[in-house]
């Protein structure tokens, strides 16, 4: 139970991405996305770094995300602040998220010793 807590972050930084990708129309990165998560299942160190490895490309994506649509907002003379901050705090989320694994009982259960 307390690995499903420390766990619950990644699934939703997979839902939120697999949101995004599927705004975009971007379905099959959509479908792996949501199968991220269930990859925890097999515990070995491999499915533990092939989880941080996505939530870094999260992380990026965000940001690619951020700078993609200030450039629209800046062009149309909108705000893009707020945009910023959010999607900013969204990308921070899955950086942050990769820390979950060095918890002790994530090491134990991935054989990170």
């Amino acid at each position: 139970m307390k690995n499903f807590i420390k766990i619950l972050p990644i699934i939703l930084c997979s839902l939120l991405m697999a949101a995004h990708l599927g705004r975009a129309n971007m379905f099959v990165l959509q479908y792996i996305s949501l199968i991220i998560p269930f990859i925890l299942f097999w515990k070995n160190k491999i499915s533990a770094r092939v989880v941080q490895l996505f939530l870094i490309i999260y992380g990026f994506e965000w940001i690619r995300t951020i700078i993609y649509y200030a450039r629209i907002r800046i062009e149309n003379g909108e705000s893009w602040l707020r945009l910023a901050i959010i999607l900013g705090v969204v990308a921070i989320l899955n950086f942050v998220t990769i820390l979950v694994f060095r918890s002790k009982s994530m090491k134990e259960r991935y054989d990170e010793r």
